[in-house]
């Protein structure tokens, strides 16, 4: 296994009583310049330990009228999140060197050289600057501190109220490919020649130094099986932010902090309805109660329905720094008036409150600053429960996945420096009404 120790730019293999792993291959050994965990004073261990993973919880539940209509709960309680070995820890005994080695063989000019009896001969070209993949030495478990108050209670028959308000504070939380050798200044030429740890070029890091906070309010109304009728329907405002993005790095890897913003896909609003309403005809029902066949035409029918209604998602302002060494990807905000009076498929956002910064400086504009467009999902079922024996019916199904065909749109181009795509939206989220038939036998 290997690291880059960042205190003083070395990479370090482990080895234990002297020895490198027998999967290292010598001529990478040779190649590049190395150090061993034990002469570097870390003896085996190449991560420490992360032995602190103390999570207490606390929780409560209080009737204040002495009845069952109202109650009112709460907690509070730390929860860990173990890094998967895959991420980060299985690439660097798999793809980095001196463990995998990638070589290039050129055919002569004139004549082929490469055949199938001898197809890689003597030594391939390696890479004079290859990619690898770090871990922090010290990479600790995510943990996740949860709060919540809730108040509950009966507004009317089998049809209770629920407000809630949810808090969580992460810390710890990864970046999964966090860069660790860009320039620590944008200078022109080629980055390679900046980079602080040489001769590595990106050095793609498991890192475990972010931190995220999520308030979020809820308001659900459910009502249980009465008259025929039963639903659900909840409404949630959520705000998050953080400073890890779901893939990526911080556009300035020496300091995150300025890519705190809102959390990736994260919507602000959004509601959720549910229902089934079996219609009061047919045998035994209010309307319609008429027996033979007649009765079985009408009696046994259910409409069923999903609704979604959702705010958009989050996204950042980018452009092409089209310099070598310029490495930044956010441009600059000129101006706080940010959308249009009338936002539409053509022009969602102000392009003009938007420039590209200074050559080689970073933009100003935050993460995750502008929201998307939302989606309007209506989803509806018909059902028709036909009878046969005493406890089993035949069941007719058919049902309409976006029923009123309403497009959803996706976010919008957000590259200033596409000045004719820029704020345009070309693509949908939600598909167009999909329609479909079923039947089956229930028992």
């Amino acid at each position: 296994m290997c690291w880059i120790r960042w205190s003083n730019g070395k990479y370090v293999i482990r080895t234990e009583g002297g020895q490198l792993p027998k999967l290292a291959i010598p001529r990478l050994v040779q190649a590049y310049p190395f150090v061993t965990s034990e002469a570097n004073g870390w003896g085996s261990d190449v991560i420490t330990s992360d032995k602190n993973n103390f999570a207490p919880r606390i929780g409560f539940a209080y009737r204040p009228f002495g009845d069952t209509k109202t109650v009112i709960r709460g907690g509070y309680g730390i929860f860990y999140n173990v890094i998967p070995v895959y991420i980060g820890i299985r690439q660097i005994s798999l793809t980095n060197t001196p463990f995998l080695l990638s070589e290039n063989f050129e055919s002569g000019a004139t004549q082929p050289t490469l055949t199938l009896a001898n197809p890689f001969p003597g030594g391939g070209a390696i890479s004079a600057n290859p990619n690898i993949t770090a871990v922090n030495r010290r990479v600790t478990n995510t943990y996740s501190q949860q709060w919540n108050f809730t108040i509950e209670r009966e507004i009317a028959a089998e049809t209770g109220l629920r407000v809630s308000y949810i808090g969580n504070k992460g810390t710890s939380v990864p970046w999964y490919t966090y860069e660790r050798n860009l320039p620590r200044t944008q200078v022109p030429g080629a980055i390679q020649g900046n980079r602080p740890n040489q001769p590595w070029a990106s050095i793609s890091t498991l890192d475990t130094n972010g931190s995220a906070t999520t308030h979020q309010l809820q308001v659900e109304v459910t009502k249980r099986y009465r008259n025929g009728l039963q639903f659900q329907t909840n409404y949630t405002w959520n705000k998050t932010l953080d400073n890890v993005p779901i893939v990526g790095t911080p556009q300035n890897p020496y300091a995150a902090n300025l890519d705190r913003g809102n959390g990736d896909q994260i919507r602000r609003h959004v509601a959720y309805t549910a229902l089934d309403y079996e219609l009061p005809f047919g045998p035994g029902k209010k309307l319609g109660n008429v027996s033979g066949a007649a009765g079985k035409v009408i009696g046994g029918w259910h409409v069923a329905s999903v609704l979604q209604f959702r705010g958009g998602t989050p996204f950042s302002l980018g452009f092409n720094p089209g310099i070598a060494g310029w490495y930044a990807t956010r441009p600059n905000q000129v101006s706080g008036d940010l959308y249009p009076a009338n936002k539409n498929i053509e022009g969602w956002f102000n392009a003009s409150a938007f420039a590209i910064p200074q050559q080689f400086t970073f933009g100003n504009s935050a993460r995750n600053m502008l929201w998307g467009p939302g989606q309007r999902i209506v989803d509806i079922s018909f059902l028709k429960d036909i009878p046969f024996g005493e406890s089993r019916f035949f069941q007719l199904r058919a049902e309409f996945f976006n029923f009123p065909n309403t497009p959803s749109f996706g976010n919008p181009s957000a590259n200033i420096s596409t000045p004719a795509a820029v704020g345009k939206i070309r693509g949908t989220t939600v598909e167009a009404r999909v329609v479909q038939f079923g039947a089956k036998i229930v028992f």
